[in-house]
């Protein structure tokens, strides 16, 4: 009886489960998805860091490229004035005083200009002048004044230390060209002295240096940049054209007046202030790596910086990248994995189902069939329960039923013996016997034949009850007999289940 309760239970239990298609289903979409959840958090913890450092790494290494773009030209120009400084002609045009001949020592000069300005397209013009800062020869131009002079006072001091060096920047809003100035003293290399014959001076212009730095507009991602500061932190190249000689800091009153008397941006006004305290403060901690995150003062979000200094010229080359662009790889990854788990387990849920309802629906046709069987079996266990309570009412019943009859059948037989005795003694003394002792007698035989007719009357109430017992005995028969033919059903039912689900877990 507990089994057939305990099943009872296990089918409530089942009603309220999941279908077991949308179990199967959920079970392929976890084995497709959960690599691909792997992968993800694997990309999040150790892949993501990697790209990052990858994205940074590229930007420092376009950074070092550039910069080594930048030495590389600036130290082959300045090479180009000290190698034209040392040519004789022009040591002996610097040395002669004007007279007979000194025009054809002019016009040799002039063949090292013009050398000067074949060795590279961005040359405008060579000069030659005297310790004194006097334009002597030039071409194929006439320099421009660097202010009131063609040499400012500070860089004439420089070149009487008998070395090659560049100018700041200048610009010229006519052309809307920058360039610099190229300073290569001229000694007498016949004189142990090495007295200073003047120097020479070589215009060039930046739009080389400008091409560099326009390449990386866009270049580490979308909306990233770079710009060259000089020794002043002021922009002298940048990818946006209007923030070109603006400064990001303020600047000296010494350094303001020095800009202006020289007419390096043909203005005499101060140079424009950009602020960007956040970067200026980083860029001059030499403590910080040449590597940090800032937002700069005209944007809206944070960038990745990289800066790196030239070694030929006082200047620091600076490229940034938004922080988000550094990380869109990354991002990109994450998303497009995103997806394809969105996808792989769309489809695996999809298949999931159509094949959990294949492998279900047998499944499901045995359940069926195993819950009628149960119902059946349960059935037959209330009936047979039933069948056993009243077989044991048939039982007690025909117990009761025999001790009465053996009891009314004990004293019938002991009335007849008493009526036996009695007629016995009435033949064998009825001349002896007086009226009164006859007359008790047969009050004797009447009360023994009504006792032998009450019992006769409990007997067949009793013949009655055994033959109910045996009725309903009968009736618990046949119930027995249903019940072990449905049984029998259920039991062949159970095997044909039983085989079906062997046939589809294979065994």
């Amino acid at each position: 009886m507990r089994f057939f309760m305990a099943l009872q239970g296990m089918q409530v239990g089942r009603s309220r489960r999941h279908s077991l298609s949308i179990l199967v289903s959920i079970g392929f979409v976890i084995a497709a998805v959960a690599p691909l959840l792997i992968t993800v958090i694997f990309s999040e913890v150790q892949t993501r860091p990697t790209l990052l450092s990858q994205a940074t790494k590229s930007m420092q290494s376009d950074a070092q490229l550039h910069v080594a773009l930048i030495n590389t030209y600036m130290n082959e120009r300045l090479l180009d004035a000290e190698t034209l400084s040392q040519v004789p002609s022009v040591q002996t045009f610097l040395a002669a005083t004007p007279g007979p001949g000194y025009q054809d020592l002019a016009t040799h000069a002039v063949y090292s200009l013009e050398a000067g300005i074949f060795r590279d397209k961005n040359y405008s013009t060579w000069s030659l002048l005297d310790p004194n800062g006097h334009l002597l020869l030039s071409y194929p131009t006439k320099p421009q004044r660097r202010g009131q002079t063609f040499i400012p006072s500070s860089y004439l001091q420089q070149v009487f230390t008998l070395k090659t060096f560049a100018s700041g920047v200048y610009y010229d809003a006519t052309t809307k060209k920058a360039s610099l100035d190229i300073y290569a003293p001229v000694v007498d290399t016949q004189n142990t002295t090495h007295a200073l014959l003047g120097f020479m001076r070589a215009t060039l212009n930046l739009d080389y240096i400008w091409s560099i730095v326009q390449s990386d507009q866009n270049n580490n991602g979308n909306g990233s940049y770079a710009f060259i500061l000089d020794e002043n932190d002021v922009r002298v190249a940048d990818t946006v054209p209007s923030l070109r000689f603006t400064a990001i800091e303020q600047l000296s009153t010494q350094v303001q007046q020095s800009i202006r008397s020289e007419a390096r941006y043909e203005s005499q006004a101060n140079v424009r202030v950009v602020a960007d305290t956040a970067m200026a403060q980083q860029l001059h901690n030499t403590s910080v790596s040449t590597t940090f995150e800032v937002q700069p003062t005209d944007q809206h979000e944070p960038f990745q910086v990289v800066h790196n200094s030239t070694t030929i010229i006082p200047w620091t080359y600076v490229v940034l990248s938004p922080t988000s662009t550094v990380t869109l790889i990354a991002n990109r990854q994450l998303v497009f994995t995103g997806i394809v788990a969105l996808a792989i387990g769309g489809l695996v849920a999809l298949l999931g189902l159509i094949v959990g309802r294949a492998i279900t629906a047998p499944i499901m046709t045995s359940a069926t069939a195993l819950r009628k069987s149960s119902t059946s079996l349960g059935t037959l266990a209330t009936k047979q329960r039933d069948a056993a309570s009243e077989q044991m009412w048939v039982v007690d019943s025909s117990q009761v039923g025999l001790q009465a009859v053996q009891y009314y059948t004990d004293a019938t037989k002991v009335a007849a013996r008493q009526l036996n005795d009695i007629g016995i003694e009435l033949i064998q003394h009825w001349e002896t016997l007086d009226p009164s002792s006859i007359q008790l007698r047969l009050e004797r035989v009447i009360a023994a034949a009504q006792y032998i007719e009450s019992a006769t009357q409990y007997q067949s109430a009793s013949n009655e009850k055994l033959a109910t017992a045996l009725k309903v005995a009968t009736q618990v028969t046949e119930q027995l007999v249903a019940g072990a033919t449905s049984a029998t059903d259920a039991a062949t039912e159970l095997e044909r289940v039983v085989d079906q689900l062997r046939q589809i877990v294979g065994k």
